[in-house]
């Protein structure tokens, strides 16, 4: 096996941020902007693992699921170090109904959230640079094996030497665990294995970036590199270990996009992007490509519209002689609307190739993983090649100037594929509703309900189906900044 440790600290130095149409400096810094992000922060499905393709938005900021004409909490933050220091704090509580995502003995409880989170921005005349970060608690009432301790810190930069030329990067570190249900792996009966697992999966994830953009004119480009490391814990189940070596290892991106402004804030573009893929164990590596075209609509002055939408075509060439080589067409899309100024939305969506490991095997005494030897015999681990599709949508709307309400839901699709997979698909479809309440200017009421159903169909003759689970979670929040 070789030492794939030099390479991940490279491709993570560097992950990339697509080109602006527009290169001028960003203006104001909203330091805390995304301070108050709470359990439902995102429109992904919990079952989304964050080993996904390394990507970022196109444009300076990336469509919340707050979205416009949700009003952000006013910050003022205080004079620091030549920049302005914003603080926030989330206290909230929420239920959960089936609290390890069982398919039969379901076990509900309360956990209480306490999440202190900063921001830090300093800018100039060509230049902004910011970092922010936060840690949370999380406390269950009746099951202390679901506690946990999760944190995160990040920087960012904007650089641009001329009118027409920008450098963006990035760099973030979260330590943080996967929901209950999140695997694809099964155990005896079929029970997804980390539903059994004595406590949930902890992970240290590693993400950068850096982009040049371009613009002569009407045209633009951007060239840009991307990177995500991610190294997991070993889980137990009973008094067998389970080893999460397959899964440690990183993704490398580069991309080059040439795009053309069609009217004000809104460009045609195509790309080209190839990515690396180096895990652990040599099996799941792999070689793949993107090629697609789209559109970029940027932030501005009466913008209704921000974010990109592309579509094209996806290859993917796998190590392991149980992976099919994917080849596909494919999508991404990160649109924020701001169709009045009371109704506002977001949409998500992307299909990717992945990799995944259905069933695993004895690699040691006491303890079940997934080698190269292990997947390559019958009767082994069964590793193979996924197409993940996912979408998600969600639409806010201000009854009163301080009372917003919100509903959405979103989608996933993971294709296995191979022979050994014996056309084992993964639905989950996640529907979720909010209210918004803005007592005082600085503080943020809410509730949130999100259910979560994942349905797996195939694999029984292959010895890999999956069984069903439902949940639902009902989150109240306080959010405050200061």
């Amino acid at each position: 096996m070789r030492d794939d440790r030099i390479w991940l600290v490279l491709i993570c130095s560097l992950i990339a941020t697509s080109a602006y149409g527009e290169v001028a400096p960003d203006g104001a810094v909203d330091g805390g902007r995304d301070m108050g992000r709470g359990e439902f922060g995102t429109l992904q499905s919990p079952r989304q693992r964050p080993t996904a393709m390394p990507s970022a938005p196109s444009i300076g900021e990336a469509p919340r699921p707050s979205a416009p004409p949700a009003p952000a909490v006013a910050a003022q933050g205080v004079p620091i170090a030549g920049g302005v220091l914003y603080t926030g704090v989330t206290a909230a509580t929420f239920y959960d109904d089936n609290v390890f995502a069982s398919h039969g003995s379901r076990f509900s409880d309360v956990v209480f959230v306490l999440r202190p989170e900063f921001a830090w921005a300093t800018q100039g005349a060509n230049y902004t640079i910011g970092s922010d970060g936060f840690v949370e608690s999380r406390k269950n009432v009746k099951f202390d094996s679901e506690d946990q301790f999760n944190g995160g810190a990040g920087v960012n930069f904007t650089v641009a030497p001329d009118s027409d030329t920008q450098v963006v990067g990035n760099g973030r570190y979260i330590r943080a665990h996967l929901e209950r249900g999140s695997s694809d792996t099964i155990g005896p009966g079929g029970v997804l294995l980390s539903t059994t697992f004595n406590a949930p999966v902890e992970y240290d994830q590693g993400i950068a970036a850096v982009a040049l953009n371009k613009r002569n004119g009407r045209w633009w480009g951007s060239l840009g590199v991307a990177g995500v490391m991610v190294d997991y814990a070993n889980a137990k189940t009973g008094p067998f270990t389970i080893d999460f070596g397959y899964n440690d290892g990183g993704i490398g991106v580069a991309n080059g996009r040439v795009g053309y402004v069609i009217m004000p804030q809104t460009s045609l573009f195509v790309e080209a992007a190839g990515n690396i893929r180096n895990w652990r164990v040599d099996a799941f590596d792999s070689t793949g490509y993107r090629l697609v075209g789209g559109l970029l609509f940027e932030q501005g002055p009466g913008a209704r519209l921000r974010g990109e939408a592309w579509a094209g075509y996806m290859g993917q060439q796998y190590n392991g002689i149980s992976f099919q080589t994917v080849s596909s067409w494919t999508y991404g899309a990160t649109l924020g609307f701001a169709f009045t100024d009371q109704l506002g939305g977001v949409i998500e969506g992307k299909r990717e190739a992945k990799e995944a490991a259905l069933s695993l095997a004895a690699i040691a005494p006491g303890v079940a993983g997934a080698s190269s030897e292990t997947c390559a015999i019958p009767g082994g681990a069964t590793c193979v090649s996924v197409i993940g599709s996912s979408v998600g949508g969600r639409l806010e709307y201000r009854i009163l100037p301080n009372l917003i309400v919100g509903g959405g839901a979103s989608f996933t699709v993971d294709e296995y594929l191979g022979e050994r997979a014996g056309n084992r698909v993964d639905r989950t479809l996640s529907p979720m509703a909010s209210i918004k309440f803005l007592p005082y200017e600085r503080l943020i009421l809410g509730f949130d309900y999100r259910r979560v159903m994942f349905d797996p169909s195939g694999g029984q003759v292959t010895g890999v189906s999956a069984v069903s689970y439902f949940r639902d979670v009902y989150l109240v929040s306080m959010n405050g900044k200061f």
